[in-house]
């Protein structure tokens, strides 16, 4: 694991969780038993107890980094880059999470490469991601925030201003203020997830089956493979309804994981 492994926001998370022994641990101890774990060559404990800290709740880039280590450690290349995409949802300006990403990428290519003779994988990467791709949604909301409030007081301003130089200079600014106020929404329009076609996902099998209906018995459409980008659309019981890559049908919960 290249970066230091820090504790981050755990590190004042000390709240008490009791395990199904009964055994009361902090965030903070499993956090690092994982890494504890991971340093020990022991990657599938590693993996379970930043599992753990993500079914309490936990939403941490670095425990997000760690885990898709922890996988790529197993060659579970899909859940590593579930979890890598996961960490760059909370911190979208982490270079080495979005290098671990291509990395887990370019492994799950290679082994598909040596096995079927296919080696390249869709990044799903549009130019959504290349504009706002550094901006998290909370440094986006702020921005809104920052940009509607300068944007009125220019506004305003034109009812106290009378020297003619003053109100060109607002005349130019509020309609410059008003751009970046627009895009600055739309990028957080992008990060909320408003033109998505549903939950995003990743595929985390390898050759997972879109079935027609919720259910083992129901007529295979076709097929999806581990890494792959997946949308949710619908659910039902232990079946989530996907789309990828231009096909849609039923799988089953466990064969995704959610980015969202």
């Amino acid at each position: 694991m290249k970066r230091a492994l820090v504790t981050s926001a755990i590190a004042l998370a000390a709240v008490a969780l009791a395990s199904s022994s009964a055994r009361a641990e902090t965030l903070d101890d499993l956090f690092r038993a994982g890494n504890e774990a991971y340093f020990r060559g022991a990657y599938d404990d590693a993996s379970s107890r930043y599992e753990e800290l993500v079914e309490l709740g936990v939403r941490d880039a670095d425990v997000f980094y760690n885990l898709g280590t922890a996988y790529a450690r197993q060659g579970r290349h899909g859940r590593a880059i579930a979890a890598y995409e996961r960490a760059l949802r909370v911190r979208p300006s982490d270079a080495e999470a979005a290098t671990a990403l291509r990395h887990a990428r370019d492994a799950l290519a290679s082994r598909r490469a040596d096995r079927e003779g296919e080696a390249t994988m869709a990044s799903d990467e549009g130019l959504a991601h290349a504009v706002f791709g550094r901006l998290s949604r909370d440094a986006l909301a702020s921005a809104v925030l920052v940009l509607d409030a300068l944007f009125f007081a220019v506004l305003a301003a034109f009812l106290f201003v009378r020297r003619e130089t003053a109100r060109l200079a607002l005349g130019i600014g509020a309609p410059l203020l008003g751009l970046a106020l627009g895009a600055a929404s739309l990028g957080l329009a992008i990060r909320s997830g408003a033109f998505d076609e549903g939950v995003a996902a990743v595929v985390v099998a390898d050759r997972v089956p879109l079935r027609e209906g919720p259910h083992e018995d129901a007529q295979e459409r076709a097929r999806v493979r581990e890494g792959e980008r997946a949308w949710i659309v619908g659910e039902d019981g232990a079946w989530v309804h996907v789309r990828a890559g231009g096909r849609e049908g039923w799988v089953e919960g466990a064969q995704v994981v959610r980015i969202d």
